[in-house]
């Protein structure tokens, strides 16, 4: 019984022929007793492709027949699918039916179903193709409407035994066929059918089929089965992905046991080999010979003298030859030179191409009249240019440059019908986006190409970042150089292939006003060729991928991007660019970098890319265009915004403090003030200190200079630093280590008992005299920050004043000693009560409450109380944290230039309205997000 049956390997046997391609020759085995061992010979074919030519069909014909003639007891010829379907011109312009005629007189026995089989939709396969066929097609996992398209699986008797051969193709067929031809068709799990199957053929129920050896033939990725497939199946035969491999993978569950996989390639090139021996008792399988053997590239004329099928075959491929030639040999347009796929790898469908690029004005250009359906652009999946046009004459040409029929076709094989679709806007950016591949529910389960390029008409240009994530990395689609619009209404002209959904371009189906154009690609293709005599590669591209693009960059800030994609670089003819340059809107060159090509394995071109650095200079801030130019013509253009501010940031406080210092003071400073960072008080009010005397403001750890503050120090070249607050805000050990610095030679510290008397303390120790003065409360500190700034520009001290008390003697006799005559006072009577600024009043200061509402409307009054005229700039910091804003206050001050305070993610109105009414010739945003968000860059109003 089948249940009893083991595979076992014949070591030295399996050797010899694992995954070897080697020339036919004649079976070597050890004597076998026929009683009691049977001899299985199982010969495989797959992805034949209309492969109809003289030799190579004929000699295809022969390796078949040489391994049927070393095994008498009896041979099965199956097929793994696309036997027909993207064949080469002799087959295809006769509707497959030479391929057909020369497996019938080949004597295939089965064939699984590929996906090219599907090419004109099940019908055709069903009502034509099946009929012509002498083999059974099995089709296991297929179903039409529910009902099989076709059996299952077949049984054959080979020397005494049945073997059963089980067919199924790749459920991705969905998306590889147009999906009109296949509208009702399922296409079940692979493994999941073929176990199933299998184990019906296993099971003593002779009602549903018996076999002793079952054999799967699939079209699909064959290895990956290897442990999904059951101990039912002893051979697995693929096609599909167009490898060549031959080996012998353990089965799950079975120890010692293993069972042949084997894939022949493509075109005809390799024919599969497989022979079995059983025994005839307990029903042990063992694989003897697991190998593919190459078609050689002889005459064929052996061949045709020995076997009366190849001779037959002979025949049928010269009528077939004979008949195309006719039609084939039409001339129908001239081309200047190659024009091709991505040649250094045929099956590479992730690159542009010259002849993406071709193939897709054509469809534009055909289908742009109105009565064809008004075409604006044109667009064609990768998968559906299957040739090249080369521009060196062939043996049936007279001249170099010339494309005959049957040279157009081979590009366009699949007799698609092209029509047109109303895409909007941001579903054309969905389509570009769907080039990085994924299932119609968004999962990437199954998906063999992770990325298929387009070829898009000339017309279209865009950039990519494909390290952003799915649905996000497409941006700047452009048609004729103008932005494409989210609603904008784009005709777009394709095959009825892409139209249908195929390829997982689902976004197609979903436009509008589909219109048929009347045309077929092949037509339209010679067609266009004969409008556009002598047309040549264009090796420019549409897009680049572009990845360290910034939301926005400050107008005139340095922005560094990586580029590649730069060229067709794989197109036959390619010179790769050495510059790639950025212009500005007014076509000035802003940056450049050196063009980098990295090759493969081979030696051959494989990428281009560049790094470039480049200012964002724009005329005004806004969404500004630059270009991406390439010396080899390609201008892509994309839009940056240029932020109306720039930023001065650090990773925390003190860097911050560091950054500001080295921007307001690049050439040095003489006297330096050091506050703590951790609290506010002590800062606030050496800020108008520090720029009264011009220096900067540092901030430092309770207990540590950071490493960064004591360089800038250095750097500076200070002689004096000056410690505002005492020892439980700013340690000894930080004096110390300031000390040690080699420049300073005085370090004073200025501290009193508490925040008061220090702002106090400081306003004496700073200021000899002041003609004002400003005062704020002490115990909360954004009023403060505000008047600050504005104290540092009119030179003047700032004040803390205990606004739970009356103003104290010692606050009147500071600024009696200072000579102070004005008084503002910073906040509403909220933050300062009236009674306080009554004190100021008796005392006998002119006193002017500068306060609103909120500490934003605070800030407003008291930067317009203090500047008068425009300033040459302006800072914004946080209201609501602290830090950023301390060493700004300084920096600002000694600028003469306002600092105001912001809310983080936007700017309240009334601090937008000081702005414009101050019209400063920049603004400098102080701290780096979240502290002050993208949208406060922009000066978004908070409402």
């Amino acid at each position: 019984m089948k249940h009893f049956k083991r595979n076992t390997a014949v070591g030295a046997a399996c050797a010899l022929g694992l995954g070897l391609m080697v020339a036919p020759q004649a079976a070597v085995a050890a004597p076998i007793d026929p009683a009691t061992t049977a001899v299985v010979n199982l010969i495989h074919i797959n992805d034949f492709h209309g492969r109809v030519e003289s030799p190579l069909t004929v000699n295809f014909a022969g390796v078949v027949e040489d391994l049927r003639a070393a095994y008498p007891t009896g041979s099965l010829l199956t097929g793994g699918g696309d036997l027909i379907g993207a064949s080469n011109f002799t087959s295809g312009s006769q509707d497959d039916v030479p391929t057909i005629d020369v497996l019938n007189a080949l004597g295939l026995d089965a064939s699984t179903v590929g996906n090219h089989e599907f090419d004109r939709g099940v019908a055709d396969l069903t009502d034509r193709v099946m009929p012509l066929a002498d083999w059974t097609y099995l089709s296991a996992n297929v179903t039409l409407d529910g009902a099989p398209i076709g059996p299952a699986y077949a049984t054959y008797e080979i020397d005494g035994m049945t073997v059963g051969v089980v067919g199924a193709v790749t459920e991705e067929t969905a998306s590889l066929v147009s999906p009109g031809g296949i509208v009702g068709v399922e296409f079940a799990p692979v493994a999941e059918t073929i176990n199933r199957v299998a184990a019906e053929l296993s099971d003593g129920d002779a009602s549903n089929g018996e076999a002793d050896i079952v054999v799967a033939e699939l079209h699909d990725h064959g290895l990956a089965y290897d442990t999904e497939f059951s101990a039912n199946v002893d051979v697995v035969f693929n096609g599909h992905t167009h490898q060549a491999y031959a080996e012998l993978r353990p089965v799950p569950g079975e120890a010692g046991v293993m069972r042949p996989f084997v894939q022949s390639g493509e075109y005809a090139g390799h024919v599969g080999h497989v022979v079995l021996e059983v025994n005839r008792s307990t029903g042990v399988i063992t694989p003897t010979t697991v190998e593919n053997v190459a078609t050689p590239d002889v005459d064929g004329s052996a061949y045709i003298a020995k076997y009366p099928r190849v001779a037959e075959i002979a025949t049928i491929v010269d009528a077939a030859e004979d008949a195309a030639a006719v039609a084939g040999n039409v001339q129908v347009g001239t081309i200047s030179a190659d024009i091709t796929v991505p040649l250094q790898d045929r099956g590479n469908r992730a690159e542009e191409s010259t002849m993406g690029e071709l193939v897709a004005n054509m469809y534009r250009d055909q289908v742009a009249p109105e009565s064809r359906g008004g075409a604006e652009i044109g667009v064609v999946n990768p998968g559906g240019l299957r040739d090249n046009l080369l521009f060196a004459a062939s043996e049936e040409e007279t001249a170099d440059g010339i494309v005959r029929l049957a040279e157009a076709n081979a590009v366009l094989p699949f007799i698609n019908n092209l029509g047109s679709v109303t895409l909007t806007g941001a579903q054309l950016d969905e389509m570009l986006e769907q080039q990085w591949q994924r299932n119609a529910d968004g999962s990437t389960a199954g998906i063999s190409r992770p990325y298929l390029q387009l070829g898009i008409s000339d017309n279209v240009t865009y950039i990519s970042d494909p390290s952003r994530a799915l649905n996000d990395r497409v941006s700047d689609v452009r048609i004729d150089g103008v932005p494409v619009t989210a609603e904008q209404e784009i005709r777009v002209a394709t095959a009825s292939f892409l139209l249908d959904g195929g390829d997982n371009f689902w976004v197609f189906p979903e436009g509008a006003d589909r219109r048929d154009s009347g045309l077929v690609d092949l037509d339209a293709f010679t067609a266009y060729l004969a409008d556009n005599p002598g047309i040549g590669p264009d090796w420019t591209v549409n897009h680049m991928d572009v990845t360290g693009l910034p939301v926005a960059a400050e107008k005139g800030g340095e922005v560094t991007i990586q580029v590649s994609q730069i060229d067709r670089i794989r197109s036959t003819g390619a010179v790769p660019s050495t510059t790639l340059e950025v212009l500005n809107g007014a076509g000035e060159v802003v940056g450049s970098g050196d063009v980098v090509v990295t090759n493969d394995a081979q030696g051959a071109p494989l990428r281009s890319s560049a790094e470039v650095t480049f200012i964002a200079d724009a005329a005004e801030a806004g969404l500004a265009t630059f270009t991406l130019r390439a010396d080899n013509g390609t201008e892509i253009p994309f839009q940056l915004e240029v932020l109306p501010t720039d930023r001065i940031a650090g990773e925390n406080r003190f860097l911050t403090a560091v950054e500001i210092s080295k921007d307001v003071y690049p050439e040095g400073a003489p006297v330096v003030y050091v506050a703590s960072g951790e609290v506010w008080p002590d800062a606030l009010t050496a800020g108008p200190a520090a720029a009264h005397e011009g220096g900067p403001l540092l901030l430092v750890r309770k207990g540590e200079a950071p490493a960064v503050v004591l360089d800038e120090i250095a750097r500076l070249g200070a002689e004096r630093v000056v410690i505002v607050g005492d020892q439980p805000s700013v340690s000894a050990e930080v004096e110390t280590a300031i000390d040690a610095i080699a420049t300073v030679t005085t370090t004073d510290r200025v501290a009193g008992q508490n925040r008061f008397e220090t702002s106090r303390l400081v306003a004496e120790y700073a200021f000899e005299t002041a003609g004002g003065a400003y005062v704020a409360t002490g115990l909360r500190f954004p009023d403060a920050l505000s008047a600050g700034a504005a104290a540092g520009h009119l030179a003047w001290p700032l004040v803390l004043v205990d606004t739970r008390t009356e103003i104290p003697a010692a606050t009147i006799a500071t600024l009696d000693a200072l000579g102070v005559q004005n008084v503002r006072v910073a906040g509403s009577a909220d933050a300062v009560p009236s009674s306080n600024a009554g004190d100021l009043v008796d005392a006998g200061y002119s006193v002017a409450r500068q306060g609103g509402a909120n500490r934003f409307i605070t800030s407003a009054i008291v930067t317009l109380g203090a500047f008068d005229a425009a300033p040459s700039g302006a800072y914004l910091a946080t209201g609501q944290l602290f830090p950023d804003a301390l060493a700004g206050g300084a920096a600002a001050g000694a600028q003469g230039a306002p600092l105001l305070i912001t809310r983080e993610g936007c700017v309240p109105q009334p601090v937008l309205d000081a702005l414009d009414a101050l019209a400063p010739t920049s603004i400098t945003l102080l701290g780096g997000e979240p502290s002050l968000s993208l949208n406060t860059a922009r000066l978004i109003s908070c409402g």
